[in-house]
């Protein structure tokens, strides 16, 4: 058993094809096969189900499979700490973030990372909470942005900054004469929401718990973008992040007023705890983005 078997095991569980795990391992299939059934032969046990279409991981290869993934990830730990002990970068680094973060922060940070690390590369995934926890435990991504805390014993955490919501409503709603919002007001009109996959939909109904805000609510979207669409076609109102207001202008007939007390979120780095690169990564996106010039003061 070698590193190459465990690589060609987790990638052929992960695509669910030979073919295109050999080519993503720049293998042929034949060879690819062989070295799966090799290891199924060392270890004793059948790892995947093979048929005419697909390929399934039996339930003792799901835990090898995992228990691979680990090994593999410690191995590139391993070398990245020795190649790199001056606290640079690699060539290449993957960043990934959640949807109502990553249009608003990506590419101002892809300027800024050029700035201060013209040596590396940086790579952007989008993905919702759930799936960039796994990749960044998989090592699938050195490092993610989300806002919600996570418990998970892998990984550590760097905190970036705290944002307010605001309220979008259409440009001649009452409460634009009003200027300043309570929670209350939220509760007048149909409140729009994101679908359940997304954090900022369970932040906005925390808050509406906490402050008993009554109401129709309506998950209406899979974006921000969407949301405000359906704000200025009179849908609804409904809150956003602070970061999303630059693209919310370049609407008309939307404005987003202040709320009073504000609804907010903790905007956070993960990464695992053994990733050299992984930390590396995160305190230079947190120097870009809290640094003067940067995107994002704290």
């Amino acid at each position: 058993m070698n590193f190459r078997d465990l690589e060609y095991l987790v990638t052929v569980a992960k695509l669910r094809h030979f073919g295109k795990a050999a080519e993503a391992c720049h293998v042929s299939q034949s060879a690819l096969s062989l070295q799966v059934q090799k290891l199924e032969r060392e270890i004793g046990v059948q790892l995947l189900e093979r048929t005419n279409r697909s390929v399934v991981v039996t339930e003792i290869g799901k835990e090898v499979v995992r228990r691979a993934q680990e090994l593999l990830q410690g191995k590139r730990e391993l070398v990245d700490a020795a190649r790199l002990p001056d606290g640079r970068l690699p060539e290449t680094v993957r960043l990934g973030a959640i949807p109502t973060i990553a249009p608003y922060l990506f590419a101002e940070l892809q300027t800024a990372f050029r700035r201060h690390f013209p040596s590396t590369t940086l790579l952007f995934d989008e993905a919702v909470t759930e799936q960039l926890v796994a990749a960044v435990v998989n090592g699938e991504l050195e490092a993610g942005i989300l806002a919600t805390p996570i418990d998970d014993t892998l990984l550590d955490e760097l905190e970036l900054f705290e944002e307010p919501f605001r309220l979008a409503v259409p440009s001649r709603h009452p409460l634009v004469r009003k200027g300043q919002v309570t929670p209350q007001d939220l509760g007048k009109d149909q409140l729009l929401l994101l679908k359940d996959t997304h954090c900022l939909r369970e932040q906005v109904i925390g808050f509406c718990s906490a402050h008993q805000v009554a109401g129709k609510r309506q998950s209406a979207a899979s974006s921000i973008a969407t949301l405000l669409v359906l704000v200025r076609s009179q849908g609804g109102v409904t809150l956003i992040p602070e970061m999303a207001i630059e693209s919310s202008n370049k609407l008309t007939g939307i404005r987003c007023l202040p709320v009073e007390p504000s609804p907010t979120r903790r905007i956070r780095l993960i990464f695992r705890k053994t990733s050299h690169v992984g930390r590396r990564l995160a305190e230079a996106v947190r120097h870009c983005i809290t640094s003067p010039e940067g995107s994002k003061t704290t």
